[in-house]
């Protein structure tokens, strides 16, 4: 019988600082059946050297040929599309995953799958810690205030937030032949996927915090602590807010169809959601 395999798919950018614990705490997951694909975006420092010294002691370890600076976006989107495997998931640089997380989230995903060659996703939570991974809090989700339980019974709020970085996602071949009408505009990875397989598949979460989802001055994304003083330092910046808030109306409206007036009525009745209920 064949055997299951994982590619995990890592872009890299100037990541010398933390790109080895990422990659060790990959290398001593209890599930083994992966294999890791490395894209680098152009980094200047020393990233490259260092993946290259893992390509060359792990064989599971890959360095792909292309190294044109895309943006995280598009060079997550190149890494999908330049690997064929069974199972996909995204990786960080700065992060570092708990022993389980490869096992955990993978058997809630073939549980849900039963053999059959349906479009799939599964995410978990993850602790936010900062450089020196102190922890900043034990859930990703109540850090951002995003609640899974509400995206997935109310799937029209993937317009307004999506509660599920892409490095603690994993999904199914079935769910990337969905993945091909995306342009050199999208904002998020992640958040392209998760519209994706809510609307052709089924999408499950763990409630674990499965990996240190580390913050630090260099993120290209992160997370942001979501409480009323962050609200109103943004009414400070009102123009900045509303540029990046048309540019995600845009970005999701490709995608979803959505109009104007329900993008702001849903985001109305989702920031009066986050900040009264406890996630």
């Amino acid at each position: 019988m064949k055997e299951d395999n994982i590619a995990i798919l890592l872009s890299t950018y100037n990541g010398e600082s933390y790109l080895k614990n990422q990659i060790d705490s990959i290398i001593n997951q209890d599930f083994k059946n992966w294999n890791l694909f490395i894209r680098d975006d152009g980094s200047i420092d020393n990233t490259l050297e260092i993946v290259e010294e893992y390509c060359e002691k792990n064989k599971n370890i890959n360095l792909i040929p292309d190294t044109s600076n895309k943006g995280a976006a598009l060079s997550f989107m190149a890494l999908l599309n330049y690997v064929e495997a069974d199972y996909y998931m995204f990786c960080d640089q700065d992060d570092i995953w708990f022993n389980n997380k490869i096992d955990t989230v993978f058997k809630i995903l073939k549980e849900v799958e039963r053999g059959e060659q349906k479009p799939i996703l599964v995410f978990s939570d993850a602790q936010v810690v900062d450089q020196n991974l102190n922890i900043m809090d034990s859930s990703f989700w109540s850090y951002n205030k995003v609640s899974p339980s509400l995206l997935l019974s109310q799937p029209e709020y993937i317009s307004i937030f999506n509660c599920a970085p892409g490095c603690t996602m994993i999904f199914n071949n079935a769910l990337k032949n969905h993945l091909s009408d995306y342009d050199k505009n999208i904002m998020m990875h992640d958040w392209f996927i998760m519209i994706k397989a809510l609307q052709n598949g089924t999408v499950e979460f763990s409630d674990q915090a499965l990996m240190m989802y580390r913050q630090h001055e260099n993120n290209v994304i992160g997370a942001s602590e979501i409480s009323i003083k962050e609200r109103a330092q943004k009414l400070t910046k009102i123009k900045k807010t509303l540029k990046l808030q048309i540019d995600t109306y845009n970005f999701v409206k490709k995608y979803t169809g959505i109009s104007i007036f329900k993008f702001y009525n849903l985001k109305i009745k989702f920031n009066f959601l986050r900040h009264r209920k406890s996630f």
